[in-house]
């Protein structure tokens, strides 16, 4: 045994002595918990020798089997209080594979990823979807979307979305969809249609060239827009605005083509004043009466669609009823006052439940069909001077007989919630295309429009926009009050939005773009409770 071995041998085993003895002296103390004096300095004593062995020991451990024991000095040296180094602290970098670099963006027709939603809501804001909730999936509007993006911003049409087009897409230069020269499509379409309604364009072709560009100018020039041939987000609110300048017959108008078109308005039931010449607000109230009635934009103007259907064998005759508000209104009440149907305190231009009373007690006692509706037979009538005088006047909303109609196709009484929710139902599945109006494809308020109609609701078309300031309906300012038939109004932005027909326990039924179609859906979300703008009870309380 050399004399590493026999001093490795040694400390052990003092170690294990002085470790019993440490041992029971601890016990004693213990036991006795009283000092010791001897003791504690026995114990101190014996801790530090072991501590001093047990160096010895782990430092002979490593030393050669033969030959002479030796030390390193520095192994005893005293401890450096230094900071360590950056090196020693540094974390250890993750192994990469040398040829790795992170996949490219492509993302096409049929892809669920989280970005599509990021996607989807900068298209809408951009103007090249209509808006709704945005979801992870990259489908038929999306690829719509994405290739008008790509026409507008110079860039190869595919519909498919790679990294380049998607950083410009989320960059402050991406273009705002416009409509300009060499688009086509629906869109186009509607477009050239209003711009013909408003006199401003003599054919429909689909394709904007250089024609439709023309019109745009002038239109945005009568109506004091940007100037420029294109058509964005507020020269399209423009267009289908109430308020829109025509580039025809209007107010301030005079002359014997005026009259021509008063004599049929009066004829139809619309005009309520004698037939003068002058287009003033008596017109435009008849006219837009009439637009109501038969399914046209709502403007007052006589452009070309409207003089051509109030002339034709096509036209409906007036029906004025339950709901609805206006100068002419006022003055069917005022005649009914003068016979003595309504009480003067009833005369306040709303057609409600007293006014329907005492339309039925004319009619019953004037013998015409009794429905409650100032329909061209009960005008013409009302305002002769043959007209029968009541012997007291209504003062409830009842009256006798019944109201008179059809079903509209759905199996339901017209002007009903029933025949309204039928036929919206009817057309599940029909595709979403910007701008129609039915009858086998929708934009959202295309789709309110044609199901309205179609319900017995002479409603003329309103853009979603338009919907948020109708005074003719209801109002219900709170989500929690829908109820079943409503007309829901979303907002998205200052000129957009959303609209839908309410199906009742929290759904509803929509043209939608996300989905490209119309479908029924829950507006129970975070997204649709923070976008609801208000809704309108169609079918009263």
């Amino acid at each position: 045994m050399n004399l590493a071995e026999r001093a490795k041998s040694v400390c052990e085993t003092v170690h294990t002595s002085l470790g019993n003895f440490v041992h029971r002296a601890a016990g004693f103390v213990k036991k006795h918990k009283r000092p010791i004096g001897g003791c504690a300095l026995a114990l101190a004593a014996a801790i530090a020798f072991i501590t001093v062995f047990t160096v010895i020991r782990n430092n002979t451990g490593n030393d050669p089997v033969d030959g002479p024991v030796s030390v390193d000095a520095s192994q005893y040296a005293p401890e450096t209080t230094s900071a360590p180094t950056a090196a020693a602290t540094k974390e250890p970098e993750p192994t990469v594979p040398p040829d790795y670099t992170p996949a490219p963006l492509h993302l096409y027709y049929g892809c669920e990823d989280y970005k599509v939603i990021d996607i989807q809501t900068r298209l809408m804001e951009l103007n090249y979807m209509d808006y709704d909730e945005p979801t992870d999936y990259y489908g038929t509007m999306t690829t719509s979307a994405v290739m008008l993006f790509q026409r507008r911003n110079g860039l190869d049409v595919t519909g498919q979305l790679y990294q380049s087009d998607y950083d410009l897409l989320m960059s402050d230069g991406a273009k705002q969809y416009m409509a300009s020269i060499g688009d086509k499509g629906t869109d186009i379409t509607e477009m050239q249609k209003r711009l013909y309604e408003l006199d401003y364009i003599d054919t429909v072709t689909g394709t904007f060239g250089d024609v439709t560009e023309e019109a745009v100018k002038r239109f945005q020039e009568k109506n004091r827009l940007t100037v420029d041939g294109k058509v964005g987000p507020a020269t399209k609110e423009a267009l289908y605005s109430e308020d829109a300048v025509p580039n025809s017959l209007y107010i301030g108008s005079e002359g014997e083509e005026v009259q021509l078109y008063q004599d049929r308005l009066y004829l139809l039931g619309y005009l309520t004043t004698k037939p003068d010449g002058k287009y003033g607000s008596d017109t435009v109230t008849a006219v837009k009466r009439f637009q109501e009635r038969n399914g046209l934009v709502v403007d007052g103007y006589l452009g070309p669609s409207t003089k051509r259907l109030l002339t034709s064998n096509e036209a409906k005759g007036n029906k004025i009823e339950s709901t609805m508000s206006g100068s002419d209104v006022k003055n069917i009440q005022n005649r009914l006052y003068e016979l003595n149907y309504l009480r003067s305190s009833a005369v306040t231009g709303y057609f409600g439940a007293v006014t329907e009373a005492a339309v039925r007690l004319f009619q019953k006692n004037n013998k015409l069909t009794v429905d409650g509706k100032v329909g061209m037979e009960t005008m013409n009538k009302l305002f002769s001077s043959s007209a029968k005088r009541s012997s007291y006047p209504v003062t409830s909303g009842s009256g006798s007989g019944g109201s008179s109609g059809g079903s509209g196709g759905s199996g339901y009484a017209t002007g009903t919630v029933e025949a309204f929710i039928s036929i919206a139902r009817s057309k599940l599945g029909c595709p979403y295309v910007r701008g129609a109006k039915g009858p086998n494809a929708f934009d959202c308020s295309g789709f309110v429009f044609w199901c309205l109609n179609k319900a017995g609701v002479s409603q003329g078309y309103m853009t979603s926009y338009m919907w948020r300031t109708t005074t003719r309906y209801q109002r219900i300012n709170s989500i929690g009050s829908i109820k079943r038939g409503d007309v829901i109004v979303f907002k998205m932005g200052a000129t957009s939005g959303h609209v839908a027909i309410a199906l009742g326990g929290g759904m509803m039924i929509d043209a939608s773009s996300r989905n490209g179609k119309v479908v029924i859906r829950s507006y129970q979300s975070a997204y649709w409770y923070g976008t609801f703008y208000c809704a309108y009870r169609i079918f009263g309380g």
